[in-house]
Formats: structure tokens, C-alpha cells, sequence
């Protein structure tokens, strides 16, 4: 959890003012008490108002604390909305686990591509133990998943190029040989 809290650390450190103003008025919302810091009923009682039922646990809480005082200041809550507004909310659905996903986990590929919102997600103890049952059996770690998408993009856009160049080389060619049969476009 560390390297997230970092990373949702610089993402705020970067963003314009209007952006770092729209957090600010999250953690607000969830300081129901107005104390400056989020407590774990407020934590509760806010995520499952805003639907993030997953999260929605004493456990996950505690993962957030990073000093163990039972709150969420500013900076602790920073890792919640990062993982919120960059829909990295991601748990495992093997059998009973309903483990975070926080760095490597499995992905069924089928799911993905073709449900998005609705993908079939593993930690490696399930994928491995094979602690699920799913209807596909296609699965890749997340970040082989992301290389396989940047190479489909790259695909993609070669076939168009490719695709272009052909047209304008048959094109070329017709011309060509409307010239050697004597007739002039000019």
C-alpha cells in the first residue's frame, strides 16, 4: 500500500488547484464530524451512501492508516481517492477471498474486453490454487494485459497506415498505367 500512497501522493501534487479543491471537499464530505480527520464509521457510512461496498470494510480502513490511530487525515484519505477517481478499486473475486488488489493479480480476458465494468479479477493465491470458478478460462496478469493492449493499438494503427499506403500505391499504379495506355489525366 505504500507505493500507492506515494503514487496517489504525487498524482495530487500535480494536479491543478480546481482538481486538489474537488479532494479537499471529498474528505469534507466524509468528516461528518468536522475534526479534520475521517474515523472508521464515518468511513463506513459514507463509502456505502456513495455505493463502494468492497472497500466498504474495517479492513481496508486500516490498510489506509498508515500511522494505526484509528483516522484518516488528509494525506491517508489522498490514497482513498486516488484509488477512487482512478478506478483502482480492484479486489479479488476467488472463492470467499475479496483480497485488494494492490500490485500483480490475474484478469479473465474475456470479461475485460468485452464487460469492462464488470471483469473477473484474482490475486495470484486464488488464480494459482485456482480458488474460483468462472465461465472463461482466459486469464493474463494485469500487466501483461496492459502490454497486449498497447501492441493491439500499435497493430491497429499499422494496419490503417498500412491500409492508406496500399490505396494510395494502387492509385499510383492506375495512374500509371492509364499513362503507358496513352491517356493523360493532365
Amino acid at each position: 500500500m505504500e507505493e500507492i500512497h506515494e503514487t496517489a501522493k504525487a498524482y495530487y501534487n500535480n494536479l491543478a488547484e480546481n482538481q486538489k479543491q474537488n479532494a479537499n471537499k471529498m474528505f469534507l464530505s466524509m468528516d461528518l464530524n468536522g475534526d479534520g480527520s475521517v474515523s472508521i464509521s464515518e468511513y463506513v457510512e459514507k463509502l456505502g451512501k456513495m455505493g463502494f461496498k468492497s472497500c466498504n470494510n474495517p479492513k481496508f480502513f486500516m490498510e489506509l492508516d498508515r500511522n494505526g490511530d484509528g483516522n484518516l487525515d488528509f494525506e491517508e484519505f489522498l490514497t482513498l481517492y486516488y484509488l477512487i477517481k482512478g478506478d483502482r478499486l480492484v479486489f479479488c473475486d476467488g472463492h470467499g477471498c475479496g483480497a485488494f488488489l494492490k500490485g500483480v493479480y490475474f484478469a479473465c480476458l474475456h470479461c475485460f474486453y468485452r464487460e469492462m465494468k464488470n471483469t473477473f479479477d484474482l490475486c495470484s493465491s486464488c488464480f494459482n490454487g485456482k480458488n474460483f470458478r468462472h465461465n472463461h478460462a482466459n486469464f493474463l496478469d494485469n500487466f501483461a494485459l496492459l502490454r497486449c493492449m498497447a501492441a493491439s493499438c500499435t497493430m491497429k494503427k499499422m494496419e490503417k497506415a498500412s491500409a492508406a499506403f496500399e490505396m494510395r500505391f494502387s492509385i499510383a499504379e492506375t495512374i500509371v498505367e492509364i499513362s503507358n495506355n496513352g491517356c493523360s489525366i493532365m
